[in-house]
């Protein structure tokens, strides 16, 4: 009988960040805007805490769902645009780009 290994789950490091960068210092710096602390953005979203650090810090890794409650509780929506459209757009506007562009 062969033995079979298990496959090990992708670990990502404490560092490594997702595409969202950009979105999420966006969102940390309305929330500062608005004299939020994350406790407090993350108790009025009704998310929890590791939500709002997750968000803020750009990693992949939350929900549409949560991503839209913390919108809402800072005031903002979420507006899908044509690319074009995106780049143009002037502002408190940021242009959040998915794992697949390119700069």
């Amino acid at each position: 009988m062969a033995h079979v290994t298990k496959p090990q789950p992708r670990r990502r490091s404490r560092t490594e960040t997702g595409p969202l960068v950009g979105f999420g210092a966006f969102l940390a710096e309305r929330r500062l805007r608005l004299g939020l602390t994350q406790v407090e953005l993350a108790d009025l979203a009704d998310v929890g805490l590791s939500s709002v650090r997750t968000l803020e810090a750009g990693q992949a890794s939350t929900t549409m769902a949560v991503a839209l409650r913390v919108l809402d509780a800072l005031g903002l929506s979420l507006l899908a645009v044509p690319q074009i459209d995106a780049r143009t757009t002037g502002g408190d506007a940021v242009e959040v780009r998915g794992f697949g562009s390119e700069r």
